[in-house]
């Protein structure tokens, strides 16, 4: 079953984001990955096909947005086997205050692409 990440927006990124992971209990466990899309609170990333991830298992996670490089920590709470790859929803458990700034920024652009101003309207 998959838990959801029950936020007002999740900004998906039209190139996915490079990056890496490593499990929290065993380092040797790591690969690349690419980050899809983020909110608030997590972010959904792909990665090999046999990442040796399960549901709850606690990761560190390191990508690049726009030549800068964010580190956090989260845990898996779904994985999803697709075509060439897996795909995993990831609780983050905290971003640094620098990335939660660019994350509100994506979403508010989010907001004026799907909701832009209306003229207000006279009676």
């Amino acid at each position: 079953m998959h838990e959801r990440r029950h936020e007002p927006f999740r900004y998906p990124f039209h190139v996915p984001l490079p990056g890496f992971y490593n499990k929290k209990t065993n380092r040797h466990i790591s690969g690349p990955i690419s980050i899809n899309d983020i909110s608030m609170n997590g972010l959904r990333f792909s990665a090999a096909p046999e990442p040796g991830l399960s549901t709850k298992d606690e990761i560190y996670l390191s990508f690049i947005y726009e030549n800068e490089t964010f580190t956090a920590e989260g845990r898996v709470i779904w994985l999803k086997s697709e075509d060439q790859n897996m795909t995993c929803g990831v609780h983050v458990f905290g971003f640094p205050d620098r990335l939660k700034n660019i994350i509100q920024q994506l979403g508010d652009s989010l907001d004026e692409v799907t909701n832009p101003l209306l003229e207000s309207q006279s009676p």
